[in-house]
């Protein structure tokens, strides 16, 4: 969810565009890894959901997801928890076998190339988790040496002068796995540039005090041909800061 995947080649471009050498690129709301993923160098991947970070490291170190995983058993793994199954399979399960990787999502059923919704898995069937799959493991081998670490982002210890990119959950959209408050987080924004950091945030909207460096329209659909939906994604920095 909030994959910055197709447009990471317009963003990193700015974002990188003074990086010195050494100099660390931290995202603390590190997510699918999809722009982390395209960063060489020192990199640190945060993420307040520790599922999801048990995950990112248990694939470092040699873990493969399944290629499919039965609704009773996502159903099992999101009733149970913590009780029967291990926090990287839980992030997977919950994430990458969720429709649109939404944690308090529901299942994503498979979908029959010429008919949506449909549940046999067969040739012509595109499964959601082998998919989630497939993409996991296409991202690895660029992820191989980023550090990633369970955080709060406010509580996050960040190497001096660092480039931090943010994608924070956007206000007014879908609720990620907790609550977030978003006049704290401008906040911590502020205070992070004012500390010598270069930081960037992903946004809709922003207060005064940021500029909008970068903005272009993305198009975002469900169910093939259903429910698009268009938005202008924004990318911001302090005015004040460094």
């Amino acid at each position: 969810m909030g994959s910055k995947n197709r447009i990471a080649k317009y963003l990193l471009p700015i974002i990188l565009k003074d990086r010195k050498e050494g100099q660390w690129y931290v995202e603390p709301f590190v997510g699918g890894a999809n722009m982390i993923d395209k960063v060489d160098g020192n990199r640190i991947g945060a993420d307040n959901n520790e599922y999801l970070i048990a995950m990112w490291q248990e694939l470092q170190k040699g873990w493969i997801p399944p290629d499919f995983i039965e609704e009773s058993l996502w159903k099992d793994v999101k009733e149970k928890m913590d009780s029967r199954y291990e926090k990287h399979f839980i992030a997977f399960t919950r994430l990458g076998c969720s429709f649109g990787a939404d944690w308090n999502g529901g299942y994503a059923r498979n979908v029959k190339k010429d008919k949506p919704n449909a549940e046999l898995l067969n040739s012509t069937t595109k499964s959601y988790c082998r998919q989630s799959k497939n993409n996991i493991m296409k991202q690895l081998p660029n992820l191989q040496g980023v550090n990633f670490t369970h955080s709060k982002y406010n509580e996050l210890k960040i190497p001096n002068n660092s480039i931090i990119y943010c994608d924070p959950p956007y206000e007014g959209t879908t609720k990620y796995k907790d609550t977030f408050d978003h006049n704290k987080f401008w906040e911590w924004c502020r205070e992070k540039s004012k500390e010598g950091h270069t930081v960037f945030i992903s946004e809709y909207n922003a207060p005064t005090d940021f500029e909008c460096v970068w903005e272009g329209e993305v198009i975002n659909s469900l169910n093939n041909q259903t429910n698009i939906k268009k938005a202008t994604e924004k990318l911001f920095k302090y005015k004040g800061g460094n």
